[in-house]
Formats: C-alpha cells, sequence, structure tokens
C-alpha cells in the first residue's frame, strides 16, 4: 500500500516540543522533501498560472514560495547563530513585511528561485544532519521573548510551518501531496 502524506496536524502531534533522535530525523525528511514536494505542486502549471492568485485574495504560487524562502532563511539564521555563537541575540525582523520588503524576491524568476530554494536548503540540511543531540539544545534569544529558543525548536517550527504551506498550496491547486 502506498505510503500517505502526514498532514501538518499528525506531524504537530508527532513533532513534541520534546528532543529526541526520531523527532529530528522526522524534522530532517520533512525538510529534505519540501523542495522536491514543490517543484511537483508547480508541475502542469504555465508561468501565468504561478503568477495568478490561487484564490479571491490569496497569493500566487509564486508568492507562496518567496514567501517560503524568506521564512526558510528567516528560520535558519537563529540555528546558524545558534550553533556559532555564545549566547546569541535575534533581533525581531519579521519574514515578509522587513526581510521580504527588503530583498523583494518577487522580482526574480521562478527557476532561480527554487533554485535558491534548493541550495539553502542543502545548506541548511548540511548543518542539521550533522549535529550532536547537545548541538540541537543550543539555543539563541530572540528579542521580545523570555526564554530562549533552540536549535530543535526553531528547526521544528520550520518543519510545521511549511507543511501547513504545502498542504495549503496541494489543496488550491486540487493536488496531492507526495508522501
Amino acid at each position: 500500500m502506498p505510503k500517505e502524506a502526514m498532514t501538518k496536524a499528525a506531524l504537530h502531534k508527532r513533532l513534541t516540543t520534546k528532543l529526541s533522535d526520531e523527532r529530528i530525523a522526522l524534522i530532517l525528511e520533512v525538510l529534505a522533501a519540501t523542495p522536491n514536494r514543490l517543484h511537483e505542486l508547480r508541475a502542469g502549471l504555465s508561468d501565468h498560472e504561478l503568477d495568478q492568485p490561487l484564490g479571491q485574495g490569496e497569493r500566487s504560487f509564486k508568492r507562496d514560495l518567496t514567501h517560503l524562502i524568506y521564512c526558510a532563511e528567516r528560520g535558519a539564521i537563529p540555528v546558524y547563530y545558534a550553533l556559532a555563537a555564545e549566547q546569541p541575540f535575534m533581533p525581531r525582523i519579521h519574514a515578509e513585511r522587513q526581510w521580504g520588503k527588503l530583498l523583494r524576491y518577487e522580482a526574480f524568476e521562478l527557476p532561480d528561485l527554487f533554485a535558491y530554494f534548493a541550495f539553502n536548503r542543502r545548506a541548511l540540511l548540511n548543518v542539521l544532519q550533522g549535529l550532536t543531540a547537545q548541538q540541537w539544545e543550543r539555543t539563541a534569544q530572540p528579542e521580545g521573548k523570555k526564554r530562549s529558543e533552540s536549535v530543535y525548536y526553531t528547526a521544528r517550527g520550520l518543519c510545521l510551518h511549511e507543511l501547513g504551506h504545502l498542504e495549503d498550496l496541494a489543496g488550491k491547486l486540487g493536488k496531492k501531496l507526495s508522501p
């Protein structure tokens, strides 16, 4: 029987905030699958269709992709800081309102956006795949929060966020997510 894609709700239940080898493996699996899943969802759509809103008041596929890039970048930075610095502090920068407004990835062509997302994802996975349990527990202090957030917690959040967007895109396009 073919394996079904995990839903965000099911993933959220499995990815509790308590670190474990199984949960880390699941995060790595979901994060690694995202670029291919995006390509599969794109299949059969013209460049024109990719630029059109997916519904009334909705983003286009391209805008969803740029949103995922902004969030992936903003999610990776605290991971890198937590691993590279002692007691890193993360300023509050919104992924779209500030980061996206500055970088304006919407101006780029889709092949470049897909390549950029895939490259950045490989870079993040290259870091995450080699971490010890102690490194997964390293933290960065987000501005405006009393508690620090661990590498695990940050990667978990990124994983859940992306799967939610993939599910949403699949639903709007009338497609199924691959497992």
